[in-house]
């Protein structure tokens, strides 16, 4: 399924690469380019929307982050690749924050005390139960071991 997801990604950053500005497009190695071409899908048909801007168009998920690494890397000046970089690392912050609140450490680990609490209370109330014995099975009990000898 990733496969399938991943050359058709690389179609659709062909397809964008075909409508670039030749300057842009130059700054892109042609080893890429070349990558792209053999290896996009060969069934999958998805046309540039040339009216609505790339923001807006009909993305795959791998294909915006390979188009901003292909971005951050090749076509952007010194200047921007410094404001791309801070966004991504802001975006990679937020992320990793996010899933410390979702795995946070100290939650699991309340989690499983009060559970392990639970179970004691359980516990000390089942020890509560006691069995009694009646007197009159008491004496009997003390009187068998004289007539067993």
């Amino acid at each position: 399924m990733e496969n399938i997801e991943y050359s058709n990604s690389l179609y659709q950053i062909y397809e964008i690469i075909k409508y670039m500005a030749p300057n842009l497009k130059a700054r892109i190695p042609k080893k890429f380019i070349s990558y792209f071409e053999n290896n996009k899908s060969k069934d999958y048909n998805w046309k540039i929307d040339e009216v609505l801007p790339l923001e807006k168009q009909n993305l795959l998920l791998t294909t915006k982050e390979i188009l901003t690494v292909l971005y951050r890397d090749y076509i952007c000046d010194d200047l921007e690749k410094i404001k791309v970089n801070k966004i991504l690392n802001d975006n990679e912050i937020e992320y990793q924050n996010q899933l410390k609140e979702k795995y946070n450490f100290e939650d699991i680990f309340k989690n499983k005390s009060n559970k392990e609490k639970n179970t004691t209370i359980e516990n000390e109330q089942i020890s509560v139960i006691t069995y009694k014995k009646s007197f009159l099975s008491k004496i009997i009990n003390k009187i068998k071991p004289f007539f067993s000898k």
